[in-house]
């Protein structure tokens, strides 16, 4: 079991975060963030775990979005203070060992893994060390509740699943839903949520069809003309979103359709062009265009280490997961894991360009979806359309 995160100071096994001064991690190369002390301590940060999102852009993306961290790490931290990147090449297993040679080298935090696969083959490696891990992107429910070393700054498919059902239900009015899923952790962790609420709130689940791996076009385009549905509910990665989006738009479904965050990774919506219009999409609302901070100078950076890009929501989670870790590192190095946990659950004042850097008891970062809709290209919250 896990140090309590709220409560945890001086009990269970203590971990000395102390290591030779400018001492490697195990493995070396990349991955290893060296936090020096005025006393020449220090202990290590990995910085980057990987991300599968079906497609090649969105891996660049969050990448990016922990890169465009550096600048400030590298403020804000004490003399010392390097970020080197490792990669699990989006295999679970590789992140699981990868987690470990980086925890047996005197890592703190690991910030990973990136899908919730990774990440749950990764919090055994945190348990074994007693060390903390911090994912921008493994959204599945149960995993922040299975060890309290696990934190996440992208909010739970918990919340997502709820938002969409509601909002499908009580505002669109639609009695007979049709779900198109990707196979994996994501809609295995999603979809039950889902399910759970439409029926609770009296409609029903008329078909639930998966996306891929053959003929599956014409099984959906079949059973739209067919069922007629009155709403559809896409649960998947981008690449499968767009193919779905395609599917649908072809045989001219008229009902409501709604589809999951991951549709606002990367430039998918661009992509989707007109099939995207009038798609309903809960997710966290940020106002990359604020001049408040981090927001201001999180988007500067980013558009110059990226010729102008400007930075989607995931590239944001990533950011924020790097600021925790930052500011629970700042100052003294923490005693033990228990004072890390401390540190960590005490950050709610900080501002993170998501929102407050505030976890619940679980370790969920305390944000909430809200629907948008995409109009003329782009996610607008519905409440402000």
């Amino acid at each position: 079991m896990g140090l309590s995160r709220r409560d945890g100071a001086g009990r269970r096994r203590r971990c000395c975060v102390r290591a030779p001064a400018c001492r490697r991690g195990a493995g070396g190369g990349r991955g290893i963030v060296q936090f020096g002390t005025s006393e020449g301590e220090a202990s290590f940060l990995p910085r980057e775990g990987v991300m599968r999102r079906a497609c090649l852009s969105v891996l660049v993306l969050l990448g990016a979005g922990l890169t465009a961290a550096d600048d400030a790490v590298a403020r804000q931290s004490p003399k010392g203070f390097e970020a080197q990147y490792r990669d699990s090449l989006s295999h679970p297993e590789y992140a699981a060992k990868e987690c470990a040679e980086l925890f047996k080298g005197g890592a703190l935090i690991v910030i990973g893994g990136a899908t919730s696969a990774e990440a749950k083959a990764m919090i055994p490696e945190a348990e074994k060390a007693r060390r903390v891990i911090i994912s921008p992107s493994a959204s599945e429910p149960d995993l922040a509740a299975s060890s309290n070393l696990f934190f996440r700054t992208v909010p739970s498919d918990e919340f997502e699943g709820l938002v969409a059902a509601d909002f499908l239900v009580q505002q669109k009015k639609a009695h007979t839903i049709m779900i198109l899923f990707e196979e994996g952790l994501y809609a295995d962790g999603m979809l039950p949520i889902f399910t759970g609420e439409v029926e609770k709130l009296g409609a029903k689940i008329v078909g639930k069809l998966p996306i891929g791996p053959t003929d599956w076009d014409k099984t959906i385009s079949n059973a739209l003309t067919a069922g007629k549905p009155d709403a559809v509910f896409i649960c998947a990665y981008g690449e499968e979103i767009l193919g779905a989006l395609t599917v649908v738009r072809g045989v001219k479904y008229p009902g409501t359709i709604c589809t999951v965050s991951a549709i606002a990774t990367g430039d998918f919506v661009r992509r989707a062009g007109a099939a995207a219009e009038g798609v309903f999409v809960p997710m966290v609302t940020i106002d990359l265009a604020s001049p408040k901070e981090p927001i201001a100078s999180f988007v500067k950076r980013f558009k110059a280490a990226h010729k102008g890009a400007m930075p989607d929501l995931f590239a944001a989670y990533g950011y924020d997961a790097a600021m925790v870790a930052l500011y629970a590192l700042q100052g003294p190095p923490p005693k033990d894991t228990s004072e890390l946990l401390v540190r960590i659950m005490s950050l709610g004042d900080k501002q993170g360009v998501t929102g407050n850097l505030a976890f619940d008891k679980f370790g969920n970062i305390d944000h909430h979806p809200t629907m948008h809709v995409i109009r003329d290209g782009k996610l607008v919250e519905l409440s402000a359309s």
